[in-house]
């Protein structure tokens, strides 16, 4: 009890200085591990090792299943081609970049590749919850983002399974593979038909449904343990068994708590038994962790951008992916449980994972993404000639609704032209012969350069609402009306104050169904059908 008072102490400590300096908790946490192992050197505080390995081991568990949780396939419906394409192209870059670049720095071919192997992978535990903060699960780049999370998580739960057995020779890799998946198919049954069946027809309370997702967690892993294979496969697979709409939403509210509180337990765990790096460990570490996250970067923002997503869309993919995984830390402890890697390594991967998981905030702002796409290739030679335009309209930001807004003005026959920052759909609008101009809407010489100050309307449909206001700020001297469009009652109070006409979402949108309600006669005949 005393190991676990400790162990629980120093996770307080962390938490509290995270809040306190507003700093993510993950790296504190490590470094309370630290701490800790170097206080119980010189006090001879006495945590056992074994309590450690059984923390990083319950911790690691609970990681890998909450990600499989959080990874429904239902998100791939549609995209599936470009999902693939990506994922793939990722996954074998990075990770035979970084074994080769392993390889140039002296390391064993073995060693080299489980840095390959731990490299490759992007972590769903900070990807998700970035979506989730931000509101993005369901815009298309965030389920490409989860679609190419899933694919790269099987990907490197085989990779782990065959390194395992690597030892044993290449039969016992194929049969090791192939036990994990059938075990993978027993987990698409559940999540296809038994946890459905289930989630209708069985009226279960919250504690049921949590003794039941914890009953089908040890379910899974014991039967892996039984097969041969790591426990912390069957930990995936039962996350991912339990990932179906509604039971994973019910699911991931009810063990919040319960995993954070083992995924405390486990950073400081992984901190305590870390060895402390050389100074040649972190330069290594420093050119592994640059490489992947300029690599991951430059390859998802244009291979995606190739499938067919914007510009925008695929930077923040990129930004997003730009960190290895918690399935780094399991294979890296895999490797050094079973020997084939030194204690070194291990504590130099998890250096690369704790480090591009804290950077992943920081980077994935949106000024990171705009600087980004200021770099990207532009499209001067198809731009359109706007000098001439007068009494014109000005579209800011080509948005959704682009087409539709561009089909109008032609059927009134009135001038127009985009501003927009997107390289992609710039180019698609000089393919469709589309005056268009690319740059920042709320930039005064792209304004002059598109004689907005001379135009009759212009349609601000920019996705930042400040992006907005300060266009307004530079049209409050054009005879043009400015038509602003607005997601929050607050921005449209401050576009009106602007001097702008704001434009609200909901209200239009909710006006539009019933005019189509009405023209379709489904209102009438609901009433005649009440009378």
């Amino acid at each position: 009890m005393t190991g676990y008072a400790i162990l629980l102490f120093a996770a307080a400590i962390a938490f509290g200085l995270a809040k306190l300096l507003r700093l993510p908790a993950i790296p504190l946490l490590m470094l309370c591990g630290v701490s800790l192992r170097a206080l119980a050197d010189s006090l001879t505080i006495i945590v056992p090792a074994s309590l450690l390995e059984e923390m990083i081991e319950i911790g690691l568990a609970m990681l890998v299943f909450t990600a499989g949780v959080d990874l429904s396939p239902r998100r791939m419906r549609g995209r599936t081609k470009p999902i693939i394409i990506v994922a793939v192209s990722q996954f074998l870059t990075v990770g035979t970049t970084g074994a080769l670049t392993a390889l140039m720095l002296d390391y064993a071919p073995v060693t080299a590749l489980y840095i390959g192997c731990a490299l490759s992978a992007s972590s769903t535990l900070v990807v998700v919850r970035h979506l989730q903060q931000r509101q993005q699960l369901f815009e298309p780049f965030g389920r490409l983002v989860l679609g190419v999370l899933l694919l790269q998580d099987v990907f490197i739960v085989l990779l782990m399974v065959a390194l395992l057995s690597l030892p044993s020779g290449a039969p016992a890799c194929a049969i090791s593979i192939t036990k994990a998946i059938g075990l993978g198919g027993i987990a698409i049954i559940a999540h296809k038909w038994l946890i459905p069946w289930i989630t209708e027809h069985l009226k279960l309370d919250e504690e049921e449904l949590l003794l039941g997702a914890l009953g089908l967690l040890f379910a899974f892993s014991g039967i892996a343990h039984l097969l041969g294979l790591p426990f912390l496969v069957g930990s995936f697979l039962a996350g991912f068994a339990l990932s179906a709409f509604p039971m994973n939403g019910l699911v991931r509210g009810m063990l919040s708590s319960i995993s954070g509180f083992f995924i405390a337990l486990f950073f400081i765990a992984v901190g305590a038994v870390l060895t402390i790096p050389s100074a040649e460990t972190l330069q290594h570490s420093l050119i592994f962790g640059g490489m992947l996250i300029c690599i991951t970067i430059l390859l998802v923002a244009i291979v995606a951008e190739l499938t067919g997503y914007s510009t925008r869309a695929s930077i923040e993919a990129g930004i997003l992916l730009s960190q290895t995984s918690e399935f780094s830390i399991l294979i890296a402890f895999a490797g050094m449980s079973t020997g084939q890697i030194s204690a070194e390594i291990f504590s130099m991967i998890v250096l690369i994972t704790v480090g591009t998981m804290t950077l992943t905030p920081f980077i994935s702002r949106t000024t990171i993404a705009r600087t980004l796409m200021g770099m990207h290739p532009r499209y001067r030679r198809g731009e359109g000639n706007s000098k001439s335009l007068r009494n014109h309209a000005v579209l800011l930001g080509y948005g959704r609704a682009g087409r539709q807004t561009l089909n109008t003005l032609k059927e009134h026959d009135i001038d127009f032209i985009v501003i927009d920052d997107d390289a992609s759909v710039i180019n698609k609008l000089i393919q469709q012969g589309i005056t268009c101009i690319q740059g920042d809407g709320s930039d005064k010489n792209i304004l002059s350069q598109a004689n907005a100050y001379e135009a009759k309307v212009i349609l601000c449909s920019m996705r930042r609402s400040q992006d907005a206001l300060s266009a307004l700020k530079l049209l409050s001297h054009s005879k043009a009306r400015v038509l602003v469009r607005t997601f929050e009652p607050k921005d449209a109070v401050l576009v009106r104050d602007a001097g702008g006409c704001p434009v609200e979402t909901a209200p239009a949108t909710a006006e539009s169904f019933i005019n189509w309600m009405q023209a379709n006669r489904f209102l009438c005949d609901s009433q005649s059908a009440e009378s």
